[in-house]
């Protein structure tokens, strides 16, 4: 599992790379003069962190598996139909009268690798779950987010950036000599929030219809593209509207930053549509903390950001203590941890991956509650330290 995921990290950073070549040569300007702007989500106590991998385990999720009542939607890139205890959670939710979904991505990257998900969607069938493979559109379905009882008052969603399968949960079992993996999710309970994730995934799932716009300032939604033009892109050119705010939000969220940003990346490609404000912002001053993984930062954005200042680290150790190396899988950037203005970005959406913010179906939230802002530094801080020096 882990091997795949730096390999697909790594992968798409080039193909980003590849797809914008002729903005390969320009060069990153730094910036010189910059006023932050708040975001204008203010203060929401119905979006919580829920849980950091692998800190609490598999059985938070099936914690969140059973609260279902009515019915769990599930939309993930990946599931793997061995991981017994998920299945087994799934299946009881079944047997207790919840109608369960689960859609997985249509594509894999490379789009010339052998795609299991058919495979996989067959599987989850023959185990009496109901799955199915996503849209066409998007470059792929991406996102990662659990929807129990949408349609009642009291539902909610777990929004989350790691898959399902348990290397995402400790050490995987195939990788007994690799480390664990950090992932987060967040709990929305906001019932705009609620409603409009439901009734995207009821567009998504076969045999789809217009999706709706987004109407909640905290949601973080790709494609952010009107048209899907990537080389992964199975219908070149197709319509991506209603698009969404990936692009805006994250940008708004770097550019609010008064004092510190702390970014976690999976990957950062160059060019990236979204260095420049984290470069402008380290420029202005803001302390800006990166963590990633070894191989996962191209060189030129290494460059621009150790020559501006930035701290970059990556090969933070397992926090299980036993020497091995933890891969980074969330995405999640804190702007003003401490601070009344506080805000972090958790979800599925790379940032610095161009693809992710412009062709794929992503989603991600932007939280303000101060407790779990707190946690999410704490464990960036936890892991930043035990990371080495990247310049």
């Amino acid at each position: 599992m882990r091997t795949v995921a730096v390999a697909f990290a790594a992968l798409l950073g080039l193909l980003t790379a590849v797809t914008l070549s002729g903005c390969a040569s320009d060069p990153v300007v730094s910036g010189t003069s910059r006023a932050p702007q708040p975001l204008d989500i203010g203060p929401d106590a119905s979006a919580v962190l829920a849980m950091i991998q692998p800190d609490d385990g598999v059985q938070a999720v099936i914690d969140y598996i059973d609260s279902a009542q009515e019915t769990l939607d599930i939309a993930v890139y990946q599931f793997e139909p061995s991981f017994d205890a998920l299945v087994e959670a799934l299946q009881g939710a079944q047997e207790r009268g919840v109608r369960v979904r689960i859609l997985l991505s249509g594509t894999i990257y490379p789009p010339t690798s052998p795609n299991g998900n058919p495979q996989d969607a067959q599987e989850l069938r023959d185990l009496g779950l109901d799955a199915q493979l996503s849209r066409p559109e998007f470059s792929f379905s991406h996102w990662k987010m659990l929807i129990a009882d949408g349609k009642t008052d009291g539902g909610s969603v777990l929004l989350c950036d790691f898959n399902l399968g348990p290397g995402y949960f400790g050490i995987d079992p195939a990788y007994p000599d690799e480390g664990e993996t950090r992932g987060m999710a967040v709990l929305d309970t906001n019932p705009v929030d609620v409603s409009l994730i439901q009734r995207t995934f009821d567009a998504d799932w076969p045999p789809y219809s217009p999706w709706p716009a987004n109407n909640s300032p905290r949601l973080v939604w790709s494609p952010s593209d009107a048209t899907c033009d990537s080389p992964s892109c199975t219908m070149p050119g197709v319509s991506l509207e209603p698009v969404g705010n990936s692009r805006a939000a994250i940008t708004a969220l770097i550019d609010s930053a008064t004092a510190t940003l702390d970014v976690y990346v999976q990957a950062f490609a160059f060019p990236s549509q979204l260095l420049q404000p984290l470069l402008n912002a380290c420029t202005s001053g803001v302390a800006i903390r990166v963590l990633g993984n070894d191989g996962g930062i191209n060189d030129e954005v290494l460059r621009s950001l150790s020559d501006c200042g930035a701290e970059v680290r990556w090969n933070t150790a397992d926090p299980s203590g036993d020497g091995r190396v933890m891969y980074l899988h969330t995405k999640t950037i804190v702007a003003d941890a401490g601070l009344p203005t506080g805000v972090a970005y958790v979800g599925s959406v790379n940032p610095f991956l161009d693809e992710s913010v412009q062709t794929e179906r992503e989603l991600g939230i932007l939280i303000t509650d101060p407790a779990s802002i707190d946690r999410i530094d704490s464990v960036f801080t936890r892991d930043f330290d035990a990371g080495s020096s990247a310049s």
